[in-house]
């Protein structure tokens, strides 16, 4: 059986903890003045409170306003399936992945091309990586021929909500599976798609190719 391992992701997910802290004022309150005593012998009332911070008792704790309510985040439709009319691929179906156990990007059946979907959508600001397989137990990838794309070839993305975008092939590279750039994984800057699948000399032993082929899009 021949499995191709595609590639080594880093995930990355920052979290911010917002802690707040609140004190009250714990002086009892002043006692009024006793029969006989003028103003001027009763004892001094005690200092007002802050100004917005409410009276308390035997230190009790004044409490925090509700909450703001966070703003809501419209979630985008994602991208269901991939054309590339110079493979002879229509309509490959485009499943969301994550990253396995061992930290290596997840990449589905070998009729599915893989949407890495903590990165960019297709076509929205950043890098937008589609992965796979070559081959998968004698059956050939989608992406089996990627390598033989060029400069120009048009590549097609599907949405769940029937949009479509076009992007035009700029490069296409080879790395070994250990130096692939990080910027694949970019998150910021020009709307670029990744596709990535295996490549170069296959080691018989590990079951594995040594390389990655990685084709570069931009919107079209």
């Amino acid at each position: 059986m021949a499995q191709s391992h595609v590639l080594r992701a880093w995930a990355l997910a920052a979290g911010v903890l917002v802690g707040a802290a609140c004190a009250a004022s714990d002086d009892a309150p002043a006692e009024p003045a006793a029969s006989g005593q003028s103003a001027a012998e009763a004892p001094a009332p005690s200092p007002a409170p802050p100004s917005g911070a409410e009276s308390s008792v035997a230190g009790a704790i004044t409490p925090l306003p509700p909450a703001a309510p966070l703003p809501t985040v419209e979630e985008q439709p994602p991208p269901t399936s991939l054309a590339v009319e110079a493979l002879g691929v229509e309509d490959a179906p485009v499943v969301p992945v994550g990253v396995r156990e061992d930290g290596e990007m997840e990449v589905p059946a070998v009729e599915q091309v893989g949407w890495y979907r903590f990165g960019a959508r297709p076509g929205d600001e950043g890098a937008a990586v589609l992965a796979a397989h070559i081959a998968y137990d004698g059956v050939d990838g989608v992406f089996r021929r990627l390598a033989d794309l060029s400069e120009g070839d048009a590549v097609r993305v599907r949405f769940a909500d029937g949009a479509e975008r076009a992007f035009a092939v700029t490069a296409v590279e080879r790395y070994a599976k250990s130096e692939l750039p990080t910027d694949l994984w970019r998150r910021a800057g020009d709307p670029e798609l990744v596709l990535i699948t295996c490549g170069g000399e296959f080691d018989p032993v590990a079951r594995s190719y040594e390389d990655n082929v990685v084709v570069f899009a931009a919107p079209a």
